[in-house]
């Protein structure tokens, strides 16, 4: 009997949510631009040296989908150059970031509509063959998700533009490690 109230209740859940108003006005975004890493990056090895590296930016692609004032968040980096303390190039590095948000829009709509992201979720590293982090060549990391951005919304399509930062721990536990996104694209409502 218990189990049955269960699904009863969680079906109704899932109704209620579908039928909500915000759900209505759910939008998708593809979006592209660039990658910054705003840090030194966890540590990482090559072979048995363990080396002082940073990493160089590279281009970018993401995708968001936000219902009222919820988002999941996605941006993805491929090739980002990972460099020695003598700027000498020891490898490329894969970076993705997966978030939820929420979004705080504090002014009305007049043609442009600023917005802030708060949120939480995880960025997954990888490196390729020659540069391995000190436990193993992937590593995922819970991060902090934050931005600014804005969009123009000319019926159901709309431009977007955002600078989103994920914000994880370090080799020595600090939070220090940013991985930042400028990212434009179109927004689409659903």
């Amino acid at each position: 009997m218990k189990h049955k109230i269960s699904l009863v209740s969680s079906a109704m859940l899932i109704a209620a949510i579908a039928a909500s108003p915000s759900l209505a006005h759910a939008q998708f975004s593809i979006v592209a631009g660039g990658y910054v890493p705003a840090s030194n990056v966890h540590q990482v090895t090559s072979g048995a040296q363990t080396i002082a590296e940073q990493r160089q930016g590279t281009l970018s692609l993401g995708a968001n989908y936000e219902f009222g004032m919820f988002r999941v968040s996605s941006a993805y980096a491929t090739g980002t150059t990972i460099q020695n303390a003598n700027r000498q190039d020891i490898g490329k590095g894969n970076v993705l970031g997966l978030a939820g948000d929420l979004v705080i829009r504090p002014l009305p709509r007049l043609l442009v509509q600023p917005y802030v992201l708060a949120g939480a979720g995880k960025t997954f590293y990888k490196y390729d063959q020659n540069t391995t982090f000190t436990d193993n060549t992937t590593q995922s990391r819970f991060a902090f998700h934050g931005g600014l951005g804005a969009d123009v919304k000319l019926g159901g399509v709309g431009v977007m533009a955002e600078l989103t930062d994920f914000l994880s721990k370090d080799a020595a536990d600090k939070w220090n490690v940013h991985d930042a996104f400028f990212m434009v694209g179109l927004k689409l409502g659903m």
